[in-house]
């Protein structure tokens, strides 16, 4: 089973490139927005998932733990193939699948090209209990003071999901560098408003 594949990019197709690792091209399926960084050429390093599928196989490339996490989680999801899964990864970043999962908001999966809203409302059914605080721990994980502001509203009396979205919303403005306190201090006036 292949895991992480370096070499160079051979080629750029729609859907995938074609990575040269030691003489062996390897055709590697990618979200968009990461193939739009890449140019041919350029030495990379990705995380792989390899899929079996009936009689086909994929190699799908990522450029974090965090994609790969939601890559999978996504195939768990009956009817929800490597092609979907990709779309959705080539739609929404990773904090925007996490609100939207820890919201239940299937508006903003349907922005994804091929997700209707049956399919949407799939997706948010089957990821509710089974990830989503794995979901909201890829999201909040490096910033330990929005972390400690979850907590802190969640002791507070707040739903989580609420905070969850409260804190996405607010962390746009504030920035990352917003320490704890600004944070629950920010949610407060908007919750209170």
């Amino acid at each position: 089973m292949i895991a992480r594949l370096t070499g160079k990019i051979d080629f750029i197709l729609e859907d995938s490139i074609i990575i040269d690792a030691n003489g062996i091209g390897f055709q590697v399926f990618i979200a968009t927005k990461l193939k739009d960084s890449f140019s041919i050429g350029q030495e990379i390093s990705l995380r792989i998932f390899h899929v079996f599928r009936q009689e086909q196989q994929y190699l799908c490339g990522f450029s974090n733990e965090e994609e790969l996490n939601i890559f999978k989680a996504l195939l768990d999801v009956p009817g929800i193939g490597v092609k979907s899964a990709i779309s959705v990864l080539s739609t929404l970043s990773v904090e925007e699948f996490a609100v939207a999962v820890a919201n239940q908001d299937p508006e903003t999966l349907c922005r994804v090209g091929g997700v209707g809203r049956k399919t949407a409302e799939r997706i948010l059914l089957e990821l509710k209990d089974k990830t989503i605080t794995k979901i909201k721990d890829i999201y909040f994980k490096e910033n330990q003071n929005i972390n400690d502001a979850i907590l802190g509203l969640i002791s507070l009396g707040y739903q989580k999901n609420m905070v969850i979205k409260l804190i996405s919303e607010i962390s746009k403005t504030l920035g990352q560098t917003a320490s704890t306190n600004e944070i629950i201090v920010q949610c407060l006036k908007n919750i209170n408003s």
